[in-house]
């Protein structure tokens, strides 16, 4: 079992294997936070920091669009990920390697923390770190979006896993889905990232694991609160067009 850092590292090369179309499915994510940011103020060329960035699945998009973005992530191999998908598509953005829970002191009107980063935070202490530092990057008014999983919902389902998906493209099929182990306090759940691939001697197949917290809403709520956030708002996917619950939140 991987931590988020190694998790990622491994992933990097492979990440865009996940989507049927992942530039696709990021110019998507782009244009549904880019509607939710103007809801709420923040309209080009205003300054956003991703501070989960990943292989640049939100921060690209976004400074397509025209805002100033920064990226970061923990994942080296990540980074480097986004910075070549960055290259390739002409797009202007400062990408850092960053632990969340100790970002660099940047002024943004935005920070951004998408598909479910958070509850790599295992802790309430490390959650409480990521809060502040997070915190630290934004003047008071200065916006919060994060999107996690809806934990209560797969909780009271008791849902296992991501049901297996068949994508082809470029002439290669490959089969895509995650197996979930949960605790016996139901508090975490181990997640397996399969990729199997079709190639012209046979299937191959890798398989990813790591950790997430059951991070609940009134959890993530109360971290904010706590560390310096108000009018905290949280927007289901029929509301955003979103694929996760989105939370909103103002620095104070």
């Amino acid at each position: 079992m991987s931590g988020p850092r190694a998790f990622y590292d491994e992933l990097a090369a492979d990440y865009h294997l996940i989507f049927r179309d992942w530039w696709a499915s990021a110019t998507r994510q782009g244009d549904v936070l880019a509607e939710l940011l103007h809801r709420a103020g923040t309209d080009p060329p205003a300054t956003v920091f991703d501070c989960t960035c990943g292989i640049g699945t939100q921060a690209l998009p976004l400074a397509a669009l025209g805002f100033r973005v920064t990226g970061s992530d923990l994942s080296a191999s990540a980074i480097e990920r986004a910075r070549a998908e960055a290259r390739e598509r002409g797009i202007d953005v400062r990408l850092d390697v960053a632990d969340v829970r100790a970002l660099p002191r940047v002024r943004v009107d935005a920070v951004l923390s998408c598909d479910n980063s958070l509850p790599h935070l295992l802790t309430d202490d490390d959650l409480a770190a990521a809060v502040r530092s997070i915190r630290g990057c934004l003047a008071a008014g200065g916006l919060f979006l994060a999107s996690i999983r809806d934990y209560e919902a797969l909780l009271r389902d008791g849902t296992a896993g991501v049901m297996p998906a068949v994508h082809e493209a470029g002439g290669e099929r490959r089969i895509v889905g995650q197996a979930w182990q949960w605790t016996d306090d139901r508090r975490q759940m181990e997640i397996n990232l399969f990729v199997l691939r079709q190639e012209e001697d046979g299937w191959t197949a890798a398989v990813r694991s790591t950790t997430y917290r059951a991070l609940r809403r009134a959890e993530l709520t109360a971290a904010l609160a706590a560390g310096g956030f108000g009018e905290i708002t949280w927007l289901e996917p029929a509301e955003t067009g979103y694929h996760q619950p989105v939370v909103l939140a103002r620095a104070e």
